[in-house]
């Protein structure tokens, strides 16, 4: 019922995203980095509500440099709400072999999906939301209406700063006129992403991955802004499902993805070779035999596949390469939490490989200083319509 609707969060002035790291000191992250309190060393970390997102007001303030940058423990503490552990163990030198998993294994729970409940549940929301976009207005509010959350979360964007209406808007049709359907739809989504992220996989909080995945999308339709680019129906989607393979391989091996999350924290190796040698299978992989069993859009396919090297992409390659860039934009600033950290192999803003997929596609040189500079006033801009959403779950 609530398929023709998923978030918007399109604001925009401009500045500077910083160098690789200035979220936590500047730099890259050291080599003596803090890694995550066993329970012997250490008391858990307090619980915060939110985390990377500071401040408390639904209201615009104005932020400085400082107000974009994260600090270690908001991540260590982020983590550990992923996870749901208080305190985690430091990985032993041996840990590698002692889970490994094989490929066969994994690949043959990955086509067992329809006996998964919740990943079955997952699919059936996903097909929903790319079924089709052309609702009314009288629909998208009979549907907003018999829904609480939803009504709550419009009616506030309708009253934000951002859209400054004359006076207080408090019917949904009213709203849903104000704010425009596309922007509605995507509220709603964010609202069902969100909202059962905590019981998808037994043992995991994936609310910080959506929100990593939320902002990616909105950043993404941001920087086809920026440079001009074409509209594109798929690209938002394709930013909030990127990820979406770590949800499923957390499912079928709950236990191994912990210890990949936690050895991937603490330097053991990068996510990506903790999942080849734990599970035989990488999150990319997992999440295109997902998409597929869902029957998703090839071009959300295709960035699921390959967002971490988009060169690698034969077809629908800009849009792969503009998440890319989005993604490697959210970790820098610490919008969500994807489950990996970057580090110095990921290179820096205006040397990622997607520049060259990128670059074709618009009409003259790329600036890519002065993109910085845009794209750092909105992920100021968003932050706080993020933290809005995920204090209104």
């Amino acid at each position: 019922m609530y398929n023709h609707l998923i978030p918007a969060m399109h604001a925009a002035l401009p500045s500077r995203i910083s160098r690789l790291w200035c979220w936590l000191t500047g730099q890259f992250l050291p080599a003596d980095a803090p890694t995550v309190p066993t329970s012997q060393e250490a008391e858990p970390l307090p619980k915060v509500e939110i985390i990377a997102f500071p401040g408390t007001s639904d209201e615009p303030v104005a932020v400085t440099p400082a107000g974009v940058q994260v600090s270690p423990d908001e991540l260590i503490q982020s983590l550990l709400e992923t996870v749901q552990q208080s305190s985690l163990p430091v990985p032993s030198a041996t840990r590698s072999t002692i889970y490994s998993i094989e490929r066969a294994r994994t690949l043959t729970s990955l086509q067992n999906l329809k006996q998964i409940p919740s990943l079955q549940s997952l699919a059936r929301s996903f097909s929903l939301a790319t079924h089709r976009d052309d609702a009314s207005v009288t629909e998208v509010v009979e549907a907003v209406q018999k829904d609480p959350s939803l009504c709550l979360r419009v009616l506030r964007l309708a009253n934000s700063v951002t859209i400054s209406p004359v006076e207080h808007v408090n019917d949904i049709m009213t709203a849903v006129q104000l704010l425009g359907i596309l922007r509605v739809r995507k509220a709603a989504y964010a609202i069902f992403t969100l909202r059962d992220a905590h019981t998808v996989a037994t043992g995991f909080d994936w609310r910080h991955l959506w929100i990593h995945g939320l902002a990616t999308a909105a950043l993404a339709e941001e920087l086809a802004k920026q440079l001009g680019l074409p509209d594109n129906s798929q690209l938002y989607l394709a930013g909030l499902f990127h990820d979406i393979g770590k949800i499923v391989l957390s499912t079928i091996a709950p236990e191994a993805y912990r210890t990949v999350l936690i050895d991937a924290w603490n330097g053991s190796e990068r996510l990506e070779k903790l999942e080849a040698a734990r599970l035989g299978v990488g999150h990319g992989e997992a999440g295109v035999i997902f998409a597929e069993h869902c029957k998703l859009h090839p071009e959300i396919i295709a960035t699921i596949a390959h967002h971490a090297d988009p060169t690698q992409a034969t077809e629908h390659a800009l849009t792969v390469a503009l998440i890319s860039v989005a993604n490697f934009a959210c970790k820098s600033y610490g919008l969500g939490f994807s489950g990996a950290l970057l580090d110095e192999a990921d290179g820096d803003f205006e040397n990622l490989p997607a520049w060259t997929v990128i670059a074709p596609h618009c009409g003259s040189a790329l600036d890519l200083e002065t993109l910085e500079m845009n794209l750092r006033e909105f992920i100021i801009q968003l932050k706080p319509e993020l933290q809005s959403m995920r204090r209104g779950i």
